[in-house]
C-alpha cells in the first residue's frame, strides 16, 4: 500500500496482488480489499469504470474461494503441476483422499469464478463503453508485438559516445561491470554503470552543449503532436470528440516511439494507468511498438569483438549477416557457436542508448524538481521518486550482465515445472552490451491459433504464482508477446 500511495505501483499490479492474496487467503481480507479498492477511487482518482471493474474481479473471486476447508492438506504439497500417484505415494491413505477431495472442490471453484467472471465483464462490456475498454486494456489485449519496425520511423538518439575517449580509445571491459570513476585516477568523470542522479548531474552539467542539442531534439520531434494534446483537452475537445481523442493519442504514440527508450518506457507505463489516461488514450498508447529500425551490422560486430576480447569468427562459425529483429535497446542476431555447434541468439546494444538514457533521466529529474516548488502537483505525487525507482530499473535493464544472471537463476527455478523452458544463457559470452542465449523455435501465445492455449495461458498463472509464492522472484512482463508455445 506505501509503495501504491507513493506512485511506484500501477493500479493494474496492485489490483492483481491484492485480489490474489484475497483468493490464497479464502478471501479473508475481502473486506480489506473493498476498503482498498475505494481509498484508491478517493486519492488516485481512478475513473469508476475502473473501480466497477476491479470490484468484479474481486467479488467473483470472493464468491469462487469463499468455500471454507477443513480438510488438511498433504505435506509438501506444491503449487506446480505433479503426477497425482507421485504425490500420493509419500502420503498416507487418509492425506489422500482428502487431498482428492479438496482437489475437486478447488476445481468447482475455479471454475464457478471463470464463469462468473467472464458474466460480470460480459454486463460491464455491454453497459459501460469505457469500461470495456479498460478490460481490454488492463488485459493488454492492444499490446503491439509486431515483429518488424513501424514504417518510416526514426528513432532520434544524441550523438555522443562515453565509451570511447577523446583519443579513440575504448573504456570498454568484457569483464567489467562498474565505470572506472575519477577515484581510481583513470576515467575521471564517466557516465555510470548504476544509477545514481548525482554522478548524471555532474556529468551532464559540464557539458550544457548535450543538453541543449537534445531538448531541441525532443521539441522539435512531438513538439506539435505534445501542444495539440495538450490544447484539445484544456478546451475539452477530447471528451466530445472521440475520434479526435484517437487521433490525438496516435500522434503521441508515434512521437513517443520516435524519441527513444526512455520515451518507449515511459508511454509504456502511462499505458495501463486509468487513473491518468482516458480509457482510449491507454488504449492508444498500448499500441506503442517497441520495434524501430536496426543499425548497421557493422558497428554491431565491432561491438561484440571490442566487448569480448576476441573476432567474430572466433566465436561463432555463423551468424546472420543481418538482425532478424532490432529493438529501442538492441539488435538479435542468430548465430551458431564455434565450440559448442549450439543455435544461439546474440543481442547487441544499439549505439548511444546509455548516453541517451541517461541525458533524458538527467533532463526528467531536474523538471521533477522544479516541480517541487509547485505543492499543488508535489502533493499529489512525488515525479522524483517515481523516476528513482523507475531509472534504477532502467539501467539494470541496459546490463545484459545482469540479464544472463537472472536467466540462469529462473531457468533453475523453474526445473520444478516440466512443461516450461527458460532459454540457457552462456556468460562465457556474454558482457554489459552482448547477450547470448539459446534459441528457441516458437510461435507467440498472442499470435498463436492452436487448441492448446487455453491451456498454456493457466499453465502460465501456475508458472507466475510460483514465481511469485515460491520463489518471491519472477519475470517482470509475462504479457502474452512475451511467451512462446
Amino acid at each position: 500500500l506505501r509503495a501504491q500511495d507513493r506512485g511506484l505501483l500501477s493500479t493494474h499490479h496492485f489490483s492483481l496482488l491484492i485480489t490474489t492474496t484475497a483468493a490464497a487467503s479464502s478471501c479473508k481480507y475481502y473486506s480489506f480489499l473493498r476498503q482498498s479498492l475505494q481509498q484508491q477511487r478517493a486519492t488516485m482518482r481512478i475513473p469508476s469504470a475502473a473501480i466497477a471493474v476491479l470490484f468484479a474481479s474481486s467479488a467473483s473471486t470472493s464468491a469462487a474461494f469463499r468455500t471454507p476447508t477443513t480438510t488438511a492438506i498433504p505435506s509438501g504439497t506444491r503449487l506446480y503441476s505433479t503426477p497425482t500417484n507421485e504425490r500420493s505415494a509419500t502420503s498416507k491413505t487418509t492425506s489422500r483422499s482428502s487431498s482428492t477431495g479438496s482437489s475437486r472442490r478447488g476445481s468447482s471453484s475455479v471454475s464457478q469464478l471463470s464463469q462468473q467472471m467472464r458474466e460480470m465483464q460480459s454486463q460491464l462490456s455491454s453497459q459501460n463503453e469505457e469500461a470495456d475498454l479498460i478490460i481490454q486494456a488492463l488485459r493488454g489485449k492492444n499490446v503491439n508485438d509486431d515483429d518488424r519496425a513501424v514504417a518510416g520511423l526514426q528513432m532520434k538518439l544524441v550523438q555522443f559516445d562515453d565509451d570511447v575517449d577523446v583519443d579513440g580509445a575504448s573504456y570498454a571491459n568484457r569483464s567489467a561491470r562498474t565505470r572506472p570513476t575519477a577515484a581510481d585516477g583513470d576515467a575521471p568523470n564517466r557516465l555510470p554503470y548504476e544509477y545514481d542522479p548525482v554522478a548524471l548531474q555532474k556529468f551532464f552539467r559540464q557539458r550544457p552543449d548535450l543538453i541543449a542539442s537534445r531538448i531541441l531534439q525532443v521539441a522539435t520531434t512531438g513538439g506539435s503532436a505534445l501542444l495539440n494534446f495538450a490544447a484539445d483537452n484544456l478546451t475539452g475537445k477530447l471528451k466530445t470528440d472521440p475520434d479526435l481523442e484517437v487521433r490525438r493519442a496516435a500522434e503521441l504514440r508515434d512521437t513517443i516511439t520516435s524519441l527513444g527508450p526512455f520515451f518507449i518506457k515511459l508511454g509504456q507505463a502511462l499505458s495501463i494507468r486509468p487513473d491518468v489516461l482516458s480509457p482510449r488514450s491507454m488504449v492508444e498508447l498500448q499500441k506503442l511498438c517497441d520495434k524501430v529500425p536496426s543499425f548497421d551490422s557493422a558497428i554491431a560486430f565491432r561491438t561484440i569483438e571490442r566487448e569480448l576480447g576476441t573476432s567474430v569468427d572466433d566465436i561463432f562459425s555463423y551468424i546472420t549477416p543481418e538482425p532478424v529483429a532490432a529493438a529501442s535497446l538492441g539488435q538479435v542476431y542468430k548465430a551458431t557457436l564455434r565450440s559448442t555447434g549450439d543455435t544461439v541468439a546474440v543481442k547487441v546494444q544499439r549505439p548511444q542508448v546509455l548516453e541517451t538514457v541517461s541525458l533524458d533521466l538527467f533532463l526528467a529529474r531536474e523538471l521533477g524538481l522544479f516541480l517541487r516548488n509547485f505543492p499543488a502537483l508535489s502533493d499529489r505525487f512525488d515525479a522524483v521518486a517515481l523516476l528513482d525507482e523507475f531509472a534504477y530499473r532502467f539501467y539494470q535493464e541496459l546490463d545484459y550482465n545482469l540479464e544472463c544472471d537472472n536467466g540462469i537463476k529462473m531457468k533453475e527455478q523453474m526445473s520444478v515445472l516440466p512443461d516450461v523452458v527458460i532459454p540457457k544463457n552462456y556468460p562465457e559470452f556474454t558482457s554489459r552490451r552482448v547477450h547470448v542465449a539459446e534459441w528457441i523455435e516458437g510461435e507467440k501465445l498472442s499470435q498463436s491459433n492452436e487448441d492448446d492455449v487455453g491451456a498454456l495461458v493457466n499453465l502460465g498463472v501456475i508458472t507466475y504464482l510460483t514465481q511469485l509464492l515460491d520463489f518471491g522472484f519472477f519475470h517482470a512482463d509475462p504479457h502474452p508477446g512475451n511467451m512462446m508455445r
